[in-house]
């Protein structure tokens, strides 16, 4: 009789064991399938955000300037910029500003633009040959007028919107940064780099 119930009582926790130990087991594969796909579904999200980015970035062409350097425009599908260059204007022996002499033809339905200044927090300098940054005289735009497919010629002189205080060292500006505002949905900075400076010579 007692070797009876001792084989009852171990056949009762064989069955009830394992029902138990099955049990737990499928709620252990269900958590980590949970989580692997939580972990999948950040990574794919996390990736396609990247992608995205770089999408954006790779969208803006770096195009040749024919007077020398190259040029990065955000705005190209609204407006089209060819520099025409960079024009130095000495105010004393070993110093001068620099201008930007540029053709804007609008490819969008709009009337005009403002260059210079800062747009969206990203200020328009320069950097020369040697590392020296310049800065513009003001936060402000120069507006211009521009029509609808036909190329304005652009000479951004006005006294605040020239580079200040550049070095007559510098032959050519590594990076020019110039803020354009068309309207609040079409603004941005078209970037210049290794472009040629001429000093003392009228633009063509």
């Amino acid at each position: 009789m007692r070797k009876s119930v001792f084989t009852l009582l171990a056949m009762m926790l064989f069955f009830g064991v394992m029902p138990a130990n099955a049990q737990l087991g499928n709620i252990l594969k269900k958590v980590k399938e949970t989580v692997d796909a939580v972990t999948n579904t950040t990574t794919t999200q996390s990736q396609t955000g990247t992608d995205s980015t770089q999408d954006k970035v790779a969208n803006v062409l770096s195009v040749a300037i024919p007077s020398g350097g190259t040029m990065e425009n955000p705005l190209a599908g609204v407006l089209d910029v060819e520099l025409v260059g960079a024009y130095g204007k000495s105010t004393s022996l070993n110093y001068g500003t620099v201008y930007l002499v540029f053709k804007a033809k609008m490819i969008a339905n709009k009337t005009s633009a403002g260059f210079g200044g800062s747009v969206r927090n990203v200020a328009s300098v320069a950097v020369d040959q040697d590392g020296n940054l310049y800065n513009t005289g003001t936060n402000g735009q120069y507006r211009r007028n521009l029509t609808e497919g036909i190329a304005v010629k652009v000479t951004l002189d006005e006294k605040d919107a020239q580079f200040q205080d550049v070095k007559k060292t510098a032959t050519t500006m590594q990076m020019i940064k110039l803020g354009v505002y068309i309207d609040a949905q079409n603004a941005g900075t078209i970037t210049f780099k290794n472009v040629p400076v001429q000093w003392d010579v009228t633009p063509q």
